[in-house]
C-alpha cells in the first residue's frame, strides 16, 4: 500500500481550492475541473472507535487519511440511521422529510424520503458529475424511492434497514438488495459474499466504468460495524482476549488517548462520567464472556473496514485521482448499545431475533449468528459524552468525522465548530460549483428549500464559522427530541403513552458531557427554544 507516499506528496501542493470552479451554465457545467467527491460512512461506529479518535482497533487506512485532513469534534448526526439519512440526502429535519409508513409484513420499516425533496445525488447530477453508490439506502423500498430512481448513475444498494453480512435471509423470504435498480435475489449474491467486501468491490467496478471526461461522487454508506456482529471466517479470532478485562477499561483507556489527540470536546471529561452498564465485576463470568466476545468481533468488523477503506484510497492513488478527491468520513450516529444475543439481553429491544437464528456461542460472528456488543461497550465508544445510539445526548448525535483534501484544507487540524449532516449537502454542492434551486417545481414536484449550510468557506479558511448564532437544529422522536441554539442545547428523551419528561437545558460550550441540568435557573430560555421546536422541527 503507498498511501503514505502519496500523503507526503500532496502535502507540498499548492493550495489550489475547489470552491473557485466555476458554476453551472444553462448548457451544463462550464468545467471538469473539479474534484471527485468520496462519502464514507459507518453505521453504528462509535466516536472513539477508529484510531485517529482514541481507539485501539487497527484502522491505519482510515487514520493516514484523518491525520492529512482535518478531525470534526463537534460533527452532529441524527439518533438512528435513517433519520440521518435523511438529513443527508435531502438538507432537512427529519419530521418534515420522512414519510412514516407502517411496516411490512417482514418487519422492515416501509418510512420514505418524500419526492418533495431534490436529493444530493439528483442535484449533483445536474452538476454533471456520475453519481455511484454501494451499501445501505434506508430511505423507500418502492420503485420511485430508490437510489436507481433518485439520483445515482450505478448502484448496488441494500434498500432496508438491516440484514446480515452474508447472503442469507434474516426476516422473511424477500430480496431486498438491488443493482442499477433490478432486484438481486440472495441465491444471485457470491458464495462468499461479505456486505464490506462487496460493497467495497461493486465501487470499484464503478469507479473503473468512469471514462474520466467527467468527476463523480462515490457514496459508500457501509452496513459495518451494525449488528448483526459477524466477519468472514479469517477474522473471528483476531482480536482474541483483546477484551477480556471489560468495558470500565477500555473507556479510561479511550478517553486517555482521544484527550492525547485533542478530539475529546473542549469541556468534556470523565470527571463525572455516570454509565448505566452494571460494572464489569459484577457481571457472571459468562456474562463477561459474551460480552468480550461480542466486543472482539466488533473490532474486528472494523478493522475489516479500515482494510476496504484502503482498497478504495490504493486505486484512487493508482489511477492518479487521489490528489483530486475530496474524501468525508463519518459514522451515522454514536455507537450501538443494544444486548442482541446476550443471555441477559434487557426488555424491549428491537428488532426480535428470529427464531431459526443459531445462536450458540461457538457460533457467534459466523453466518447465522445475531448479536451486538451491549451497554457497556457503547458506553467505551461515546464517553466521556453522555449516552449513546437512539438518544438524543451527546454521545448519541455526535458523529466520528473528518475530511482529507491536502489541496484546500489545512492537514493535522482538529475542529471544534458546530457542523450537522444538513450541511453535507450544500457543501458538496458547493464543492462541485453549484446549488440548490430553492422552493420550485423540480422534474415535475415541488420541492423543498433545504436547512443546512456549507461548511466548505469555513474548512478552506475563508470563514470564522459554518452557522450564524441564531441557527436552530432540532431532532424529534415522539414527545422527545433536542434542540441546539448556539451553544444552548434542550433534549429530553421519548416518553411513550405517558407525560413528556421535563426539558433539560445545558450549555454545550461548557458542558458538552452534559453533566449540569440549567433548566431551572434560565427557565425563559428553555421555554423559548421549546417553543422553537415545536413550531418549526416537530
Amino acid at each position: 500500500m503507498r498511501l503514505w507516499t502519496s500523503l507526503v506528496a500532496l502535502g507540498a501542493l499548492a493550495l489550489a481550492g475547489c470552491s473557485e470552479a466555476p458554476r453551472e451554465s444553462a448548457e451544463g457545467p462550464v468545467s471538469d475541473e473539479r474534484p471527485n467527491i468520496l462519502f464514507i460512512v459507518a453505521d453504528d461506529l462509535g466516536y472513539t472507535d477508529i484510531g485517529a479518535f482514541g481507539s485501539e482497533i487497527p484502522t491505519p487506512n482510515l487514520d493516514a487519511l484523518a491525520f492529512q485532513g482535518v478531525r470534526l469534534t463537534n460533527f452532529h448526526a441524527a439518533r438512528a440511521c435513517q433519520q440521518t439519512r435523511v438529513m443527508m440526502m435531502a438538507s432537512s429535519g427529519v419530521s418534515a422529510a420522512l414519510e412514516v409508513r407502517p411496516s411490512q409484513d417482514s418487519g422492515q420499516r416501509a418510512n420514505r424520503l418524500s419526492l418533495n425533496w431534490a436529493t444530493l445525488p439528483e442535484l449533483l447530477q445536474d452538476a454533471g458529475y456520475e453519481t455511484y453508490m454501494t451499501g445501505k439506502w434506508d430511505l423507500g423500498l418502492e420503485p420511485g424511492y430508490t437510489p436507481a430512481t433518485r439520483g445515482f448513475d450505478r448502484s448496488f444498494v441494500q434498500l432496508g434497514a438491516s440484514a446480515s453480512h452474508f447472503a442469507e435471509v434474516l426476516w422473511g423470504d424477500y430480496s431486498l438488495y438491488e443493482l442499477d435498480g433490478e432486484r438481486v435475489e440472495y441465491a444471485d449474491l457470491p458464495a462468499d459474499f461479505y456486505s464490506t467486501d462487496y460493497y467495497t468491490e461493486r465501487m470499484l467496478e464503478f469507479m473503473r466504468s468512469s471514462d474520466g471526461d467527467a468527476p463523480w461522487f462515490a457514496y459508500v454508506p457501509y452496513t459495518t460495524p451494525h449488528w448483526p456482529l459477524q466477519v468472514p471466517e479469517e477474522w473471528l479470532d483476531r482480536h482474541a482476549a483483546a477484551y477480556d478485562s471489560g468495558y470500565e477499561v477500555l473507556r479510561e483507556t479511550r478517553v486517555a488517548r482521544a484527550s492525547e489527540l485533542g478530539v475529546i470536546p473542549e469541556g468534556a471529561s470523565a470527571a463525572g462520567f455516570q454509565p448505566l452498564a452494571p460494572r464489569w465485576s459484577a457481571l457472571t463470568t459468562e456474562e463477561q464472556r459474551q460480552f468480550s466476545r461480542a466486543q472482539e468481533l466488533f473490532a474486528a468488523m472494523v478493522e475489516n473496514l479500515d482494510v476496504n477503506v484502503g482498497r478504495l484510497i490504493d486505486y484512487l492513488e493508482e489511477s492518479g485521482q487521489l490528489s483530486d478527491t475530496v474524501i468525508v468520513f463519518t459514522s451515522d450516529h454514536g455507537a450501538s448499545s443494544a444486548d442482541h444475543g446476550h443471555s441477559n439481553r434487557r426488555p424491549g429491544q428491537t428488532p426480535r431475533i428470529p427464531d431459526f437464528i443459531d445462536n450458540r456461542f461457538e457460533n457467534w460472528g459466523r453466518p447465522n449468528s445475531f448479536v451486538d456488543h451491549g451497554l457497556g461497550f457503547g458506553e467505551a465508544a461515546t464517553a466521556p459524552l453522555k449516552g449513546s445510539k437512539g438518544t438524543h445526548s451527546e454521545g448519541g448525535l455526535r458523529a466520528a468525522a473528518f475530511v482529507y483534501y491536502p489541496g484546500a484544507v489545512a492537514p493535522g487540524e482538529v475542529n471544534g465548530t458546530f457542523m450537522t449532516m444538513m450541511d453535507i449537502l450544500p457543501t458538496f454542492l458547493e464543492i462541485a460549483g453549484t446549488e440548490h434551486p430553492g422552493a420550485v417545481n423540480y422534474k415535475g414536484r415541488d420541492i423543498n428549500p433545504i436547512r443546512g449550510r456549507s461548511f466548505w468557506p469555513h474548512l478552506t479558511g475563508r470563514t470564522e464559522t459554518v452557522h450564524e448564532p441564531t441557527d436552530v437544529v432540532g431532532w424529534v422522536q415522539g414527545n422527545g427530541g433536542a434542540l441546539i441554539r448556539g451553544a444552548y442545547k434542550i433534549v429530553r428523551q421519548q416518553v411513550s403513552g405517558g407525560t413528556p419528561a421535563p426539558w433539560s437545558l445545558y450549555d454545550l460550550a461548557q458542558d458538552p458531557g452534559e453533566r449540569n441540568d440549567l433548566a431551572d435557573e434560565f427557565p425563559d430560555l428553555v421555554t423559548e427554544l421549546a417553543q422553537e421546536w415545536e413550531d418549526n422541527w416537530r
